[in-house]
């Protein structure tokens, strides 16, 4: 569809959005030709609102309009099943290629039921406008006959009055299956007939990409972009590109730092340039590092309390932890317990644990009280930065309410409370309790838990623990890191 026809669509949807309004001042009348286009861009738009009021608006000026009549049944369709059927029962003398297509839709045949009533299709009616080729591909898909439509392409191109849209359609199809060599062929033909749409060659960069055909995808959005070169999303894609190469990622640094500077709201370019650079730098490089800082509290300021960008700016240390962690409560708080969990969970894979840390004690704060969940949470997350203390106030602390942790939380969480009263010097205390979840647990326990510990060793970890607690066995305990996570060895 060209850019003028786009632009015409946009402007007959506006006005007649305004025409909803009841705004004496706008211009309230369409005509039919007109209704019928709206509804047909508003399914493009996936805009349900839109396209009811067309055919209530139709209803009124064109009663006896019979392709208005026809895209009633594509909106019922939507619908359900109950009303489809009963407006297909209250139109059966009603003919015409959406109708047909509604009623294969609504009959749902399979293998060669729906290839002959596909083929039929193809008899009956000689010529198809672009709404019937869209219908026509989407049902196809729908009954598993993509093959169909690859088989009937002759054909189908004889019937059809704009073949881009044929074209397109059935790429889009392919892409969805996963079959991108093909989707590719159609789209290069798309390319060839239209060389001036850029988001034709937009779709192929993609589908190239898709195919892991990264240089394929830079040539594509090369020619989209001298098309449209101030495109946003496309220069993003393009640079997003450049960054997966070692030799063009100074490009694509340098291609972000502009998109930056002209969206600095844009939460998703500032986050990836913001990485990019940080992953890009070298060891201790300050200037890399204030650069993603500024970027992202610059975004920040626009996007006061968005959660993705607080969770960077905690990770790189770029704002204070408890300010942050207010705007978010403040501005898009997580819903319950284990939505705070969930934030902290990624920090944690970032490796930021004291940031995690802070949000869960947050939680805690604000709750008011120790929640069983939110504190074995904090147990791993001390453990991970050797404040064994506080691994061992945690888990001696009053909890109130029950746990939702998983069988593998609760047996790590256990392991690591043995091994942190070691690490004290409690080796009495680490010694039984290792001894009584060996006993309680680890044999005669609950099924789920019993089988989580057996997986993870940790009834060796537990006798290991127990057996250099309780005799003379020379040990280096600020190294001993039986479950890998520091990299240190005894």
């Amino acid at each position: 569809m060209t850019d003028n026809t786009n632009d015409r669509r946009n402007e007959l949807c506006s006005r007649f959005r305004q025409s909803l309004s009841g705004d004496a001042s706008s211009n309230q009348y369409f005509d039919e030709d007109e209704l019928i286009e709206i509804f047909d861009y508003a399914g493009d738009l996936n805009d349900d609102y839109l396209r009811m009021e067309v055919l209530l608006c139709g209803a009124r000026y064109y009663p006896d309009s019979a392709p208005l009549r026809q895209r009633r049944a594509l909106l019922y369709y939507t619908f359900g099943d109950d009303l489809t059927t009963k407006y297909l029962q209250d139109n059966a003398s009603q003919h015409g290629l959406l109708w047909d297509i509604t009623r294969t839709r609504a009959a749902n045949p399979m293998g060669k039921e729906a290839e002959k009533a596909l083929d039929q299709m193809l008899s009956d009616y000689s010529e198809f406008d672009d709404e019937e080729v869209i219908q026509l591909v989407d049902l196809a898909s729908s009954l598993g006959q993509t093959d169909w439509l690859l088989s009937r392409m002759k054909k189908l191109r004889k019937h059809v009055s704009y073949m881009p849209t044929l074209l397109y359609e059935i790429a889009v199809q392919l892409e969805i299956d996963q079959r991108y060599d093909e989707a590719i062929q159609l789209l290069e033909q798309l390319t060839d007939l239209e060389p001036y749409n850029e988001q034709y060659w937009f779709m192929l960069a993609q589908e190239y990409d898709l195919n892991d055909n990264t240089a394929g995808a830079l040539q594509a959005l090369d020619l989209a972009l001298a098309i449209l070169p101030g495109d946003k999303a496309m220069r993003f894609y393009h640079a997003r590109l450049l960054a997966r190469d070692n030799a063009t990622r100074q490009q694509s640094i340098d291609a972000l730092k502009k998109l930056a500077a002209e969206y600095p709201d844009d939460i998703d370019i500032s986050r990836f340039l913001a990485a990019l650079s940080i992953e890009s730098a070298e060891d201790n490089d300050e200037q890399a590092h204030e650069l993603a800082a500024k970027v992202l509290n610059d975004c920040y300021s626009l996007n006061k309390g968005n959660r993705k960008l607080a969770s960077d700016l905690l990770a790189i240390n770029g704002a204070p932890a408890y300010e942050l962690i207010r705007e978010v409560d403040i501005a898009e708080p997580p819903t319950d317990v284990n939505g705070w969990i969930a934030w902290a969970a990624e920090l944690e894979a970032l490796g930021a644990y004291d940031k995690a840390i802070a949000i869960l004690t947050y939680c805690e704060a604000k709750l008011g009280y120790k929640h069983p969940s939110i504190n074995e949470a904090l147990i791993i997350d001390y453990f991970m930065i050797q404040n064994f203390k506080a691994v061992c106030a945690s888990f001696e602390s009053r909890t109130v309410g029950a746990s939702s942790a998983t069988p593998d939380v609760a047996a790590l969480v256990f392991v690591i409370y043995a091994i942190s009263l070691a690490k004290l010097g409690r080796k009495k205390d680490a010694a039984e309790f290792g001894n009584m979840i060996l006993k309680l647990i680890v044999d005669d326990g609950p099924d789920d838990i019993t089988y989580a510990l057996r997986r993870l060793g940790a009834g060796l970890v537990l006798t290991d623990i127990v057996d250099r607690c309780t005799t003379r066995r020379r040990t280096d305990w600020p190294s001993y890191d039986p479950l890998g996570v520091w990299g240190s060895n005894i």
